[in-house]
């Protein structure tokens, strides 16, 4: 009886695992970008972050893509266009709003993002020392937490979207996460407030 060779594999006797890494190899992809995590933040925090970066959340366009009969698909927000991930965390008047506000709290330049992936890695941008700069990132992961669940505050309570609400509530959640979360027990609210970390 005579051998079949496998020329796939180098030549070598067939194997189900030659066959198996050869095919994993010729259809892995490497992944354009890679989510940062952040360990200061809760873990829900940045599974929503990765969530958006994957455009994996349920907004209204979305939804009904996958023929959920959700009504409206505009905005909660602003109302003014369709609500896309994109449109809901970085083009909608109270999302510009709102990092408009967190620029000025942390003494940057505007935050201007292009897409998704710009505002997730807004923080590589700052001179801040390597701990102001992992808190900076922490701010904008939980930025994106305050924005989702004011969101669906208004759609599924209707209550009112206030910028300044929301606002408060990043800086409150900030500080409640980095001086329990990141060794910073002796962070004062007055200091986290004025961002003079």
């Amino acid at each position: 009886m005579e051998k079949s060779c496998w020329s796939i594999n180098d030549l070598s006797d067939f194997s189900v695992a030659g066959l198996k890494q050869k095919i994993h190899e010729l259809t892995r992809t490497t992944p354009n970008y890679k989510f940062v995590w952040n360990n200061w933040l809760p873990r829900k925090v940045g599974i929503l972050a990765w969530r958006i970066e994957l455009e994996r959340i349920p907004v209204m366009t979305l939804l009904a893509k996958r023929n959920i009969d959700v009504g409206l698909i505009s905005c909660p927000a602003c109302g003014d266009m369709d609500e896309t991930v994109e449109h809901l965390f970085m083009s909608c008047g109270v999302a510009q709003l709102v990092w408009q506000a967190v620029s000025s709290w942390c003494k940057i330049p505007s935050i201007l993002a292009l897409n998704i992936h710009d505002l997730l890695d807004g923080y590589k941008l700052t001179n801040f020392p390597k701990r102001k700069v992992k808190m900076f990132h922490a701010i904008c992961l939980g930025s994106t937490w305050c924005l989702w669940n004011t969101r669906n505050d208004k759609v599924f309570n209707g209550k009112p979207i206030m910028v300044e609400s929301i606002v408060g509530e990043i800086k409150t959640l900030g500080y409640l996460w980095m001086k329990h979360r990141s060794g910073g027990t002796s962070l004062l609210w007055e200091d986290w407030y004025r961002f003079d970390v």
